[in-house]
């Protein structure tokens, strides 16, 4: 229903004005419940629709197998963290979440122990790049509506100076995940406002030997600013052998065309029946 979301905020606002929680805990449409901060633009609408991110989260959860490790890089508040978290505990898996910002981190947290899952997930308070380094990070325009929560970038040549900038540690996929003692890597969720690159290249050795299903989030005004091609730049950084698929599973032979905002990066031997198999799954 065009509108609707718009709606909703604008129910809020009045919401809050008359004194309302901002921050009130939410059962999405799937189930599981979520702390949100309806000051931000993007929670508001998830209290009044509940749903966040729900078509990035059953891709991910197709892939996800008994005993499977997911890392969910930019968990954010936890919004695939803990769905990720939820099928894991069921499945026997594990969850490793990375998320720099303190406040997300905080309000991840409470969401893994509203739905009893903090057990079977670890939470890294860094960044992922290619090379360990103290770094900033830029708090972009949902910050400015006073949440204290949202989407974050690195700072990098050419994004805009105006936002607030904190600290953070960046640390690298390769040297971070022999320290954690998981012996799989099923699949990986990456949304990190344009240091995908940053990421795949500190991971390299790591991505080639557990070969896992990759969702990423497609940045390329991110990738303009910096001078660069993200459609030749992030599959050239990949180990061989890797095919692209949209959400629905359905094969994409031309990145550049593709105008959709996430793709799936699938190892070739998980593109044949089991692929057929997780599309059977997602159109049940």
């Amino acid at each position: 229903m065009r509108g609707l979301g718009s709606l909703a905020y604008m129910v809020n606002a009045v919401l809050l004005a008359a004194g309302a929680e901002p921050k009130p805990v939410t059962r999405m449409i799937a189930g599981h419940l979520m702390l949100m901060d309806s000051r931000n633009r993007h929670h508001c609408w998830a209290v009044f629709l509940g749903v966040y991110n729900d078509e990035l989260i059953a891709p991910l959860l197709g892939f996800l197998r008994p005993g499977g490790v997911a890392l969910d890089v930019g968990g954010n508040i936890g919004s695939v963290t803990v769905p990720l978290a939820i099928a894991a505990k069921r499945l026997g898996g594990h969850v490793v979440s990375v998320e720099p910002l303190l406040n997300n981190a905080e309000m991840m947290r409470e969401n893994l122990r509203l739905n009893q899952v903090e057990d079977v997930v670890t939470i890294i308070e860094a960044g992922l790049s290619s090379t360990p380094h103290e770094a900033e990070l830029l708090l972009r325009e949902d910050f400015e509506m006073g949440s204290g929560v949202g989407n974050a970038s690195v700072v990098e040549d050419g994004l805009p100076e105006h936002f607030k900038r904190v600290p953070i540690k960046l640390e690298t996929l390769d040297r971070l995940w022999p320290t954690l003692g998981n012996p799989r890597l099923d699949v990986v969720k990456v949304d990190i406002e344009g240091h995908e690159d940053r990421f795949l290249e500190g991971g390299a050795k790591t991505l080639a030997t557990f070969r896992p299903v990759i969702l990423m989030e497609v940045s390329r005004w991110f990738y303009r600013r910096r001078g660069l091609d993200f459609d030749r730049l992030i599959p050239g950084l990949l180990p061989s052998g890797y095919r692209i698929f949209s959400l629905s599973l359905t094969e994409i032979e031309d990145l550049k065309a593709w105008d959709g905002s996430d793709v799936l990066f699938v190892p070739e031997e998980k593109a044949g029946a089991p692929l057929t198999e997780q599309m059977a799954e997602l159109t049940a």
